[in-house]
């Protein structure tokens, strides 16, 4: 049922031949009998062959995972729900009112037939589970969300086999750490994005004050253009030319840059120095860097030449992203633009003296990150460089003085 779908829901050009269709049939149907027999019918079964389906799907269907994945996430809970839904009459109602010798003819027709009759329609009515799987989609929804549900389905039947006492005892302890790591994980992914959360709000409320000083120079320009109307119908054109020139002298000091700072924030003091050349700065400072022992003076020097280096490889309208936050035992400045990939050959060169991507390679150039990192050991500190597609990340990690 859950390969049929997926294959079935997914993009044509992404489809599986029948014959391949058959060979990841049979292999998954082998690969889940082992894995049965190995743990039981356990709650650590489920979790276990939970795993194991949605990497298999995703591997399989390598080219289009996240429909695999809500393909499978559909499936998943269809069966889960029918299961929780006829386990929980069966062991409350049916159970009871039975002879012993009986369980196992119950267990078939109570908890496995229901699951044949409800893949026969699915597979019969796959083109509602399309539909379903097109909505979901075009949703643009993150595959997480999909996956974080089926486990807690998963828990939840977990819970229901050591409710009623049928459950491979060896297992339940592991089952309440494994709840206890997805937890952990719950919280750290939902912590990001209330952090993703914070950083958009507060860009959207610098970009909204953007707005509003924009409203009121076109309320004041269109005031004035009134007035420079009147000055040309009255054919004062002498004047009509100073008052211009009085406009062009007394408006340009409106920028294109967004900067989020904190008013009483060290770094903000830096960044408000610096030319950022139409770059949006944003700064998060949770940590106090005077903590560190560095002096401010140093601090300017690490940061404005970090800065002055990723303002000139955006070289376009970009975001620079300047957070500090507490390690364990150091304070952190991590600093991100969303400028071009350093390459690969490079990225480990970038902290040596004189070395340089600019092109006239004969100036000043190639001191600035070395100077950095000069200063940054020079209090037993470290900085370290990342770059992908999306970003470039540089991380100063600086210890507590004594």
């Amino acid at each position: 049922m859950i390969i049929c779908t997926i294959n079935y829901c997914t993009d044509e050009k992404y489809k599986k031949n029948k014959i391949q269709e058959l060979i990841y049939i049979v292999t998954l149907v082998v690969i889940v009998q082992i894995v049965t027999k190995i743990t039981g019918n356990s709650s650590l079964g489920v979790i276990v062959i939970h795993g194991i389906l949605l990497v298999y799907g995703a591997i399989v269907f390598k080219k289009d995972p996240l429909g695999a994945t809500i393909g499978f996430s559909i499936i998943y809970l269809f069966i889960n729900i029918n299961l929780l839904i006829c386990s929980n009459i069966f062991y409350e109602y049916i159970v009871p009112h039975i002879p012993d010798g009986y369980i196992e003819i119950g267990v078939l027709i109570f908890l496995y037939l229901p699951q044949y009759i409800m893949t026969y329609f699915v597979l019969l009515k796959r083109k509602i589970i399309y539909k379903l799987y097109r909505t979901i989609k075009s949703k643009n929804f993150s595959a997480i969300p999909l996956i974080l549900v089926t486990v807690i389905i998963d828990f939840i039947n977990s819970f229901n086999l050591i409710i009623h006492d049928i459950d491979n005892p060896l297992f339940k302890e592991l089952i309440f750490l494994l709840l206890g790591i997805f937890m952990a994980i719950l919280t750290i992914y939902f912590a990001n994005i209330e952090k993703k959360a914070r950083e958009i709000t507060k860009l959207n409320n610098a970009l909204e004050e953007k707005v509003n000083e924009l409203k009121k120079v076109k309320h004041d320009y269109g005031a004035q253009i009134s007035y420079l109307y009147g000055m040309h119908l009255m054919k004062k054109y002498d004047r009509l030319g100073e008052l211009l020139k009085d406009i062009i002298d007394g408006h340009n000091n409106i920028t294109s840059d967004v900067r989020v700072t904190d008013d009483d924030s060290v770094i903000a003091m830096i960044v408000n120095s610096i030319d950022n050349k139409g770059i949006n700065i944003i700064v998060d400072e949770q940590a106090d860097l005077y903590e560190t022992g560095i002096s401010e003076m140093e601090l300017q020097r690490v940061i404005s030449n970090i800065l002055r280096n990723s303002i000139t490889a955006i070289k376009s309208n970009g975001v620079i992203t300047i957070k500090t936050y507490y390690g364990l035992n150091n304070i952190i400045i991590k600093i991100q633009n969303n400028g071009p990939k350093i390459e690969e050959n490079i990225i480990d060169k970038i902290f040596e003296v004189g070395f340089s991507t600019k092109d006239d390679k004969g100036s000043n150039h190639g001191f600035g990150l070395a100077i950095v990192k000069e200063i940054i050991e020079s209090y037993c500190g470290n900085i370290s460089v990342s770059s992908s597609e999306k970003f470039t990340e540089f991380i100063i990690k600086l210890p507590f003085k004594n």
